[in-house]
């Protein structure tokens, strides 16, 4: 045979291996479709891809911990700006249940005026409850207390205090929904039909150290509401900054295993998988040890701080499932944000 024909044959011997070769590649690649569309296929697969995020987890001890101090932290930080929040929320509702706003009204006025008065009061949506003092009841409280707080004890001077002509107006004693809502009762004092003419020379109580009080404390609330929030959203930034480089180096770790999988036809979920379940549990661990400590501090707490912490561990001790599923999804969110950032940046999955 001559060297053209024995070229021939061998060329033609080659295209038909590569024909061969293709169609088995095809044929390969038709029944790897048909397979992981299948059911049992993506359970499979979902199996492995968080056994082998767990082995991942595992494996990578130190820099397992440092993400999940720093997860642990933010969340840490997070909760104690609501705790804080709540904390102080309670303590205005205390000294607001305290607080009255006093309308005086002059001494000569009627019972039924006062009545009407009251009563006129009591249907405006900003009020909670009315009272009233008469002018000699309102007089024997002024003098005990003087008698009290000036330490008298001369018979004769305590009954010319008694004695004395009463110069103590009707007082109308209002608690609000809301003390910062009191323009309400304002206009009701100043235009309303029942009370031209009444006023007492004295100007209404509006205003005053518990209010004030009330206000500073609502103050401080907002601040520490947005310096808590501020904390924990740089903290929330570091954290992903640091399970984000956590994951990038376990991709460099394994990345020959990685393009191998890739070779093979693995699939995204397959390969970027078992990185987003390890990123997932560094937030599971840190959720389960910040609600830890966030327990543990509010009870060593409630006792010094019962009056403004105890409805707050009262929530937490009976909603405690709760409170851990939202630290559980706060710190999931943050693992699976820094995974699908790290895994879209170095697998370069198409």
């Amino acid at each position: 045979m001559s060297n053209k024909n024995q070229q021939n044959v061998v060329k033609v011997s080659k295209n038909t291996t590569e024909t061969a070769l293709k169609s088995s590649a095809e044929l390969s690649k038709k029944r790897l479709s048909r397979i992981t569309k299948t059911r049992h296929h993506r359970v499979r697969t979902t199996r492995r891809v968080f056994r082998y995020g767990f082995k991942s987890f595992m494996r990578n001890t130190w820099l397992s911990v440092a993400a999940i101090a720093i997860m642990t932290v933010t969340l840490v930080v997070l909760s104690a700006t609501i705790i804080a929040t709540n904390a102080m929320g309670s303590a205005i509702k205390k000294i607001e249940a305290k607080v009255d706003m006093s309308i005086y009204i002059k001494q000569t006025a009627t019972k039924d005026q006062i009545r009407q008065i009251v009563s006129r009061i009591r249907q405006l949506p900003s009020v909670a409850s009315v009272s009233y003092v008469s002018p000699e009841k309102g007089n024997q409280d002024t003098i005990t207390k003087m008698i009290e707080d000036s330490k008298i004890t001369d018979q004769n001077i305590i009954k010319s205090l008694r004695e004395a002509p009463n110069k103590v107006p009707w007082t109308i004693n209002v608690k609000l929904n809301n003390l910062n809502e009191t323009q309400e009762l304002v206009n009701f004092a100043e235009n309303d039909s029942s009370m031209v003419g009444m006023l007492d020379a004295r100007d209404p109580s509006y205003t005053g150290g518990n209010k004030e009080a009330i206000d500073a404390i609502a103050s401080y609330m907002r601040r520490v509401e947005l310096i808590g929030l501020g904390a924990a959203a740089i903290f929330a930034v570091i954290a992903i900054l640091v399970v984000f480089n956590t994951i990038r180096m376990a991709i460099f770790n394994r990345k020959e295993e990685i393009y191998m999988m890739k070779l093979v036809g693995g699939s995204r979920w397959f390969i970027a998988g078992p990185f987003i379940v390890e990123a997932g549990l560094y937030g599971v661990v840190a959720a389960i040890i910040s609600f830890a400590i966030v327990y543990l501090t509010m009870y060593a707490l409630k006792n010094s701080f019962s009056s403004i912490l105890a409805p707050t561990y009262s929530i937490i001790q009976t909603y405690w499932y709760f409170v851990i599923a939202a630290l559980l999804v706060v710190g999931v969110l943050i693992g699976i944000i820094s995974a699908l950032l790290a895994t879209r940046k170095y697998l370069k999955l198409k």
